[in-house]
């Protein structure tokens, strides 16, 4: 299965967003945020990682960042759905990982939610500083009360490549990624596909397709020869073929504010939303 990037974004110099839902759906996505799921009531199947679970009331589970996962609500379903910048969780959540995404002692993670949610209504002094305290607190309590072991990852170094990638998507290749990551050849197409959910030849295009759109937009006295080659496509006719197929149109005729939606990327777009549009937010 494919996960789609969420790029998600905080308001107000706040770190934390979190949100009622009833009914709430989502495909499968992934973030650089951690996220805690609590099910108010009704049930749902949710997947975090390899984990797929049937919920019931007062179910909580965490996701750490980067993990794919996916809710699907039965009707009248409600849950609180708490995503949070890493920055806040540092040395915990990035260190360790749970045995599992599904939490105990959830009356302290219920009280946790509702003290946040009381914090971003009211809005009083200090308020970005006091979610943050009860944030790292919460999820102290969450590993110190469930199995936990060291996280052996590369969240970090992940972030540093793909914004290599997409800072050199004109010239790089897959051979300057591999030498970047110092991992074989091999082992870096595995982890890439894992994380990005796609290959590297797939995602390169998607990045050049998009900047190549910038480009029309932005830059109308440009010739298709010269933005083919300044995005990094070898020759126009293979830029208009990789631009159709990802697109659906030729460059001539893209729609205006066209957003690539392949279902398949990490992208500079900030537009993509995982939830279902019956899914509401009270």
């Amino acid at each position: 299965m494919l996960g789609i990037y969420e790029k998600r974004r905080f308001t107000d110099g706040e770190k934390i967003w979190l949100g009622s839902y009833r009914n709430l759906t989502n495909v499968l996505h992934w973030h650089f945020e951690c996220e805690i799921i609590r099910v108010i009531k009704g049930n749902a199947e949710i997947k975090i990682g390899d984990f797929c679970f049937a919920t019931k009331e007062n179910d909580c589970f965490f996701c750490a960042g980067e993990e794919l996962h996916y809710i699907i609500s039965k009707t009248d379903t409600l849950m609180d759905v708490m995503i949070f910048d890493e920055e806040i969780v540092r040395g915990i959540a990035d260190k360790y990982v749970l045995a599992t995404p599904k939490l105990s002692d959830n009356t302290a993670i219920q009280k946790g939610i509702e003290q946040i949610k009381k914090e971003l209504s009211a809005k009083e002094s200090f308020y970005c500083e006091a979610i943050e305290n009860c944030a790292k607190e919460l999820i102290i309590n969450i590993f110190r009360n469930n199995c936990h072991k060291s996280r052996n990852d590369n969240s970090q170094f992940y972030k540093n490549l793909i914004s290599k990638i997409n800072d050199e998507a004109a010239f790089i290749t897959f051979d300057d990624a591999v030498q970047y990551s110092g991992y074989s050849a091999s082992h870096f197409s595995k982890m890439f596909k894992r994380l990005s959910g796609m290959n590297f030849s797939e995602y390169i295009n998607v990045i050049r397709v998009e900047n190549a759109i910038t480009m029309l937009r932005n830059n109308n006295n440009f010739s298709m020869t010269t933005i083919s080659s300044k995005c990094g496509f070898s020759t126009v006719r293979n830029f208009n073929r990789v631009f159709k197929k990802i697109t659906g149109y030729s460059p001539c005729s893209l729609p205006k504010n066209f957003i690539i939606d392949t279902g398949l990327r990490i992208s500079k777009s900030e537009s993509f939303d995982p939830t279902d549009k019956n899914s509401i937010l009270i």
